[in-house]
């Protein structure tokens, strides 16, 4: 049922390593292996704690399903409203990862690497394996199967890995319709004209109908706007969290600690700066 996971994570090893060989071989600065070889370690986190929360995700989407409003047949039509469906949840998850402190420590790991290539695809968060599947449930009830909203999210994940390189550039209209490596390049920027941009998974449709959406146009500069310089998979991955309870203890009361929680990146406990905005998230997330 999982055979894309079987198949799709030796193409991602096997991609990594040849990457990895040319970084080497072509005398780069020394950052770069270093940055790959955390991204790496990363990524074989969070291959395996999303292989052991599929199981708990799919007992949790087969008992809803078994509860569904109905069960359509399988058709094509089915698989259509599965992928706009489970992209749809994608890209509001992705978007209130941008827009709040407590799942912006999460995903904040994915962000914070200064260069782009296939090695940053598995930069990502093993935290977030934990509860990311909840916001998928919702679809069992409406009669997506559990089984297609798997399928999916490992097709999207295998298709988000894909698209960090810079070697290839745009591809015209296609880069309307689906997350393109250009689209996606935008996503990575730290240019104030690119931040929280670009926050589909395998279509871009969702960016153009909630404003979200900014082609490429200039050079991008990777990263966070306050870059955490390290190599460290243990600081990558909990740094953010360190500074969202550090700042937590100065909040009083548990409906303000709540609120703090999910308030956008870049708030500061002090009542004077709690205003701050979602463009100023980057800025002072880290």
């Amino acid at each position: 049922m999982f055979s894309i996971d079987s198949i799709g994570a030796p193409i991602i090893i096997i991609a990594f390593l040849v990457e990895y060989v040319i970084a080497l071989r072509s005398g780069m600065n020394e950052d770069l292996p270093k940055d790959m070889l955390a991204n790496f370690a990363l990524g074989l986190g969070v291959l395996v704690t999303g292989l052991l929360m599929k199981g708990v995700a799919f007992a949790l989407y087969s008992t809803i399903y078994s509860k569904a409003l109905f069960q359509p047949a399988l058709s094509a039509g089915l698989w259509v409203a599965g992928l706009l469906s489970c992209d749809l949840v994608l890209y509001w998850y992705h978007r209130l990862g941008h827009q709040t402190r407590l799942f912006w420590a999460a995903h904040v790991t994915h962000h914070s690497s200064l260069h782009f290539n296939l090695s940053v695809g598995l930069r990502v968060n093993c935290i977030h394996s934990f509860y990311r599947f909840l916001f998928w449930s919702p679809l069992c009830w409406l009669g997506i199967p559990p089984w297609m909203i798997l399928f999916f999210e490992s097709a999207t994940a295998m298709w988000n890995v894909f698209i960090h390189t810079e070697r290839v550039g745009k591809l015209g209209p296609l880069d309307w319709i689906f997350n393109t490596l250009s689209n996606h390049r935008v996503h990575h920027a730290s240019n104030p004209e690119y931040i929280d941009k670009n926050l589909g998974g395998i279509l871009i449709i969702y960016d153009h109908l909630f404003g979200t959406y900014v082609p490429e146009t200039g050079k991008v500069d990777y990263g966070i706007t306050k870059n955490i310089h390290t190599h460290d998979p243990r600081e990558i991955l909990l740094h953010e969290y360190k500074a969202l309870f550090r700042e937590l203890k100065q909040v009083k009361g548990w409906r303000d600690k709540l609120s703090y929680l999910f308030s956008p990146p870049g708030t500061s406990p002090k009542p004077e700066t709690a205003g701050a905005t979602i463009g100023q998230e980057v800025m002072e997330a880290v």
